[in-house]
């Protein structure tokens, strides 16, 4: 009899120890936890990999708290603003920045040298004569007087940053505009953070700008749809496959006016004043090893098709361009580089040219 009462003691304890042993491995699984918000006038998302006992409401808080301070260097419509009390300073006057701020202009000035003037963080004046951004829209061209005064204001060689990287000064009247390189900035901030923090497996969105690092819980690499330039949303072109790496697209086809029959688009050249007219409808520029992809983006939707293909092999990034036919039909052509993150093909027309 007691070692009967003994026995039923033990497989009592046999199966508690199984149903807790069975809830450790439940609560320690790993899967993927999704939070999203929004920020610096845009939305944001991140996915990443970690046991389902995560505090998903403490990460956030904190990822929040980082972009709150990115925020607050790095703004353009907030009047308290580390850029907003750079530009509001008397021309010559060095002024004490931040170090995101420090960081973002020394990307804007690198890729402004790279391009040879087709990404220029001061084009703003061209962007409100054009009503684009958060200027009244316009239903005319400018004139060539408007334009070349414009263009007067048009030159990031005159920002200056103090060797020691704290300090900024503005050499004429400019006005800087960092959101061509601020969302990828961003989207690197929080992805280090999260690395840092036990959760290297993720893929952050910050303002269209993509970074992925690490791998799915399945071991996949992390995988990004890129639309098919049209209005409606939602059509997917290519699938890539990354990790470790920025990734952005930039198009021509969300805004844009006409005149005449004539097509105005948002991407302006900073170096002629006006917006460009080859084919490019969209371009999506992978940045393996570099801190942002939507700086390069730009500037090789500015240069077109040759000139970006030969600027994307140069700096060796992978690059798909979806070009528009006169007829308004797309075709594609891509690096070589880029070939290697094809998933697969849902549609469109491959450029065999490269």
């Amino acid at each position: 009899m007691r070692n009967r009462a003994l026995a039923q003691i033990a497989g009592a304890v046999i199966a508690l120890i199984a149903v807790a042993g069975l809830l450790v491995y439940r609560h320690s699984q790993t899967v993927v936890h999704a939070i999203d918000g929004y920020t610096m006038g845009s939305t944001w998302s991140v996915r990443f990999s970690g046991p389902s006992r995560t505090d998903v409401a403490a990460v956030q808080a904190q990822l929040e708290g980082e972009l709150a301070a990115l925020d607050f260097a790095l703004s353009g419509y907030r009047d308290d603003s580390a850029l907003a009390r750079l530009n509001a300073a008397p021309v010559r006057q060095w002024i004490d920045v931040p170090d995101h701020l420090s960081n973002v202009l020394h990307i804007g000035l690198e890729l402004w040298r790279e391009s040879g003037g087709a990404f220029d963080m001061t084009v703003k004046p061209l962007v409100n004569l054009w009503g684009f951004g958060a200027a009244k829209p316009r239903f005319s061209v400018p004139t060539e007087a408007q334009i070349t005064a414009a263009r007067s204001g048009v030159d990031s060689g005159l920002l200056e940053l103090a060797a020691d990287g704290h300090r900024a000064r503005r050499l004429a009247d400019i006005s800087i505009d960092v959101d061509g390189v601020a969302p990828g900035y961003a989207a690197g901030v929080l992805s280090a953070w999260l690395t840092a923090h036990g959760f290297g497996n993720h893929l952050m969105e910050i303002g269209g700008e993509m970074r992925a690092s690490g791998l799915r819980p399945d071991g996949g690499r992390w995988r990004v749809g890129i639309e098919t330039p049209e209005m409606a949303r939602g059509h997917v072109e290519r699938v890539v496959a990354i990790t470790d790496t920025a990734v952005t697209t930039a198009g021509d086809y969300r805004d844009y006016f006409e005149v005449d029959g004539a097509r105005y688009t948002h991407i302006l050249d900073p170096l002629t004043g006006r917006p460009v007219t080859h084919s490019i409808a969209s371009v999506t520029v992978l940045a393996p090893g570099k801190l942002t992809a939507d700086g390069y983006a730009t500037a090789i939707m500015v240069m077109g098709e040759e000139r970006g293909l030969a600027f994307a092999d140069a700096h060796e990034l992978p690059v798909l361009m979806i070009l528009r036919a006169n007829d308004g039909t797309f075709h594609e052509r891509y690096n070589t580089s880029f070939a290697a993150y094809l998933v697969q093909h849902p549609g469109g027309k491959t450029d065999s040219r490269r």
